[in-house]
């Protein structure tokens, strides 16, 4: 017989926690899907999900923040990899926070012994971020998925939540939009793109030069290419390219974004939430409008579909979070040739 007590003990990893975190979620968002289109209890849905060992609860992932939790919500996505680049910040309880980031400062110098050591003088930027914004989808569900085994209803929607939240953030988190009220701004805005030049390592050079020459520390930088350049860096042969490299689908061909993971800061408030309706009216566009708008006349948003009408369902996912970029941490290009 073997004796149990002579194996060590090996902790899970972080990628472990994450699956299990993730698994918790969407059991959490089918066990309250399905109790409602049942009409049943949730502990007998619970019972269909239940596996030989009992996952974590939903807000048992240790040192998870909301930042870190949407990131696993879209695991293999572009918007989790380049999430992950930035350093975490928890503003639960804080509008903004400013970053104190040196422009210029003193370097530290060799001093003989019993000789005074040289005052650090320096300038610095706040780098500003928050207020976290409001990450949030719908998803109108047909009544069908009540006809599936538990199991199978919680893989349909950890497709959604993944697919959504990867897509949704990536396009905003990419884009050369402005900050607004509902937004943060994206990585782009203000930055106007460098000149592509004539071939793949004269763009990577002029990208890190540009970061370099803004007095960042390139040791950190990585690229965010569109699929077509993700391509062509994997045929280059370059064995000793050491730099990070992420496929974003949703960035024009051509387009190459270089980083610098120093001067990115991300950040969340709360826990991800999923709620369920079988009552509500959804206006079925994107953007919506409000359902009714008073005037003269009045405005009624089309199409609007009532999920008791047609028999369907609707679940919202809601979380908040927000990033900040370091003036000169990012550079970018568009045409590229290769």
């Amino acid at each position: 017989m073997t004796d149990i007590r002579s194996k060590p003990f090996i902790p899970p990893s972080r990628a472990d926690l994450a699956a299990d975190w993730r698994r918790s979620f969407v059991n959490d968002a089918t066990v309250a899907v399905l109790s409602r289109m049942r009409k049943t209890s949730a502990d007998e849905i619970r019972l269909e999900l239940r596996g030989p060992v009992s996952p974590m609860k939903v807000a048992d992932f240790p040192g998870g923040n909301t930042v870190t939790k949407i990131m696993t919500l879209a695991p293999d996505s572009a918007f989790a990899e380049i999430m992950g680049l930035g350093d975490k910040i928890d503003l639960s309880g804080i509008a903004q926070f400013s970053i104190a980031s040196p422009t210029s400062f003193s370097e530290a110098v060799f001093v003989e012994e019993g000789f005074p050591i040289p005052t650090a003088q320096g300038v610095f930027e706040g780098q500003l971020i928050g207020p976290v914004k409001k990450v949030a989808l719908i998803a109108p569900l047909t009544n069908e998925l009540e006809n599936l085994s538990a199991p199978n209803a919680s893989v349909v929607i950890s497709r959604l939540l993944k697919i959504a939240v990867g897509n949704g953030g990536l396009k905003v988190l990419l884009s050369s939009d402005p900050e607004t009220p509902a937004a943060p701004a994206g990585l782009l805005n203000g930055i106007p793109p460098i000149a592509a030049g004539a071939s793949a390592s004269d763009d990577l050079d002029a990208l890190v030069a540009a970061i370099s020459a803004a007095g960042i520390d390139t040791s950190s930088v990585a690229f965010i290419v569109a699929s077509k350049q993700a391509s062509a860096l994997e045929k280059m042969p370059w064995p000793n390219f050491k730099r990070r490299v992420i496929e974003a689908h949703t960035l024009a061909p051509g387009t190459v974004i270089a980083i610098a993971a120093d001067g990115f800061v991300v950040s969340g408030d709360g826990e991800p939430t999923v709620d369920t309706s079988r009552s509500a009216v959804l206006h079925m566009a994107d953007p919506p409008e409000m359902i009714s708008t008073p005037g003269t006349p009045a405005t009624v948003a089309a199409p609007a579909i009532s999920m008791f009408q047609t028999d369907s369902f609707a679940l919202r996912c809601i979380a908040r979070m927000t990033w900040s970029v370091a003036p000169g941490s990012v550079a970018w290009l568009e045409n590229a040739q290769w």
